[in-house]
C-alpha cells in the first residue's frame, strides 16, 4: 500500500506539507493538507504527527493552531511547535520539504470553548497560546463572543511572545476580546492577576506550573477550570511511591532489571531496546504492548493494574512487581 499511497498507516490520515516556516529561531509553523477523509477539527483539539526521522517513525502530538473556519476555508491546518533541540521530533520539523506526505490522527481532545453566558478567562503559558488561537478565532468568525467577554492572561519570557499580531487583529474584530501579554519577571506568577475573574469560566493551557498555580486559586475562588489535557498530565509524584526498588522484566525472552522510579519506556530506552513509542505521554498509544503477567502503576492515575494480561503503554507504566511483557 506504501508504494500507492507514501506515508500510509494504518489507522492514521496522510496530509501533506504545504509549507514549513521559522516564526521565531525555535518556533516554527507547519501548513498542511490532510487528505479529504480527514474529519475536521473543533477548535482547540489536537492531533499526533507522525514523520520519519532517521527511517523511524516519530510521533508527537500538536494542537491544531487554527480554527475549524481555516480548514474549512484553505483545506489546510496549522501546527506551531516549540522546536526543542534535544528532542525526538520538532528539530527535524524544519527539514521536512513541501510536498512531503506525513500521518495525522484523527482531531482529539475535549479542550474547547465552554458554551456559557459567563465571562471567559483564558491563561496560556508559552505555546499554550496556539489552542486559544484556534478557539478565538472561530468564535469570532461565527459571532460567539457577543454574550459575555473574553479576557486572555498570556505568559512568556521576555520577547518571546508569538501571535501578537493575530491577536491584535482578533481584538480589533470584537470589542469583547481583551488580552494582556505578561512575563513573569516583570508581572510576577499568574496567582496576582486572577483575583478579578472569579466569576468567569478559567480556561489554562501551558508548563504544569501555570496549571498548578491556576487550578489551586480556582478551588479557592470556586471558578470553574478547563484545562489542555497534555499539558496538565500529571508529573510522576515520586514522594507518594515506596522506596526504590527492583524488579525482573521479561520481554520477548530477555531479561531486565527495572526499577519503580521511572516509566518501563524510559528504562528500556536506556537499556536500548528496540521499542517503539510517539509521545511518550500515554496520549498517542504508539508504545502500546501486552503485559502478559504482573502489575504496573499507571503514573498519570496512581491505579494499579492487576495481574493479568492486558494491554499497557510503556510510557506511562511502572513496575511494582516482576514483569513480563510482549513487546
Amino acid at each position: 500500500m506504501q508504494q500507492f499511497k507514501p506515508a500510509w498507516r494504518d489507522g492514521y490520515y496522510r496530509a501533506q506539507v504545504e509549507a514549513v516556516r521559522n516564526l521565531k529561531s525555535d518556533m516554527l509553523e507547519v501548513i498542511l493538507k490532510p487528505e479529504k477523509a480527514w474529519p475536521s477539527h473543533i477548535a482547540g483539539q489536537h492531533i499526533a504527527l507522525t514523520i520519519e526521522v532517521n527511517g523511524r517513525l516519530t510521533t508527537r502530538v500538536f494542537t491544531v493552531a487554527c480554527g475549524a473556519s481555516f480548514h474549512r476555508e484553505t483545506k489546510n491546518i496549522r501546527l506551531i511547535t516549540k522546536v526543542n533541540n534535544e528532542g525526538a521530533l520538532t528539530p527535524f520539523l524544519s527539514s521536512v520539504t513541501p510536498s512531503t506526505w506525513v500521518n495525522i490522527s484523527a482531531p482529539k481532545g475535549n479542550f474547547t470553548l465552554p458554551n456559557t453566558d459567563k465571562p471567559v478567562l483564558m491563561v496560556a503559558g508559552g505555546s499554550g497560546i496556539t489552542p486559544f488561537i484556534a478557539m478565538l478565532e472561530d468564535a469570532i468568525e461565527n459571532n460567539l463572543i457577543h454574550r459575555a467577554p473574553v479576557h486572555l492572561l498570556y505568559f512568556a519570557k521576555p520577547n518571546e511572545h508569538v501571535l501578537q499580531s493575530e491577536l491584535l487583529a482578533l481584538r480589533k474584530r470584537t470589542n469583547n476580546f481583551t488580552f494582556a501579554l505578561l512575563t513573569r519577571q516583570k508581572d510576577g506568577d499568574v496567582e496576582a492577576h486572577l483575583s478579578h475573574f472569579a466569576d468567569a469560566h478559567w480556561l489554562v493551557c501551558g508548563p504544569n506550573t501555570i496549571y498548578e498555580q491556576v487550578q489551586t486559586v480556582a478551588k479557592l475562588a470556586g471558578a470553574t477550570l478547563d484545562s489542555e489535557h497534555f499539558a496538565a498530565l500529571p508529573i510522576v509524584n515520586i514522594g507518594s511511591l515506596s522506596e526504590k526498588e527492583t524488579f525482573s522484566l521479561v520481554h520477548n525472552g530477555q531479561h531486565l532489571a527495572v526499577n519503580n522510579q521511572k516509566s518501563l519506556l524510559s528504562q528500556l530506552q536506556e537499556a536500548k531496546q528496540p521499542v517503539t513509542y510517539g509521545c511518550g505521554m500515554g496520549i498517542c498509544h504508539q508504545c502500546q504492548c501486552v503485559k502478559k503477567r504482573g502489575v504496573v502503576r499507571d503514573t498519570r492515575t496512581g491505579e494499579l493494574s492487576d495481574s493479568a494480561e492486558q494491554l499497557i503503554q510503556l510510557c506511562v507504566s511502572q513496575a511494582v512487581t516482576d514483569l513480563e511483557i510482549q513487546l
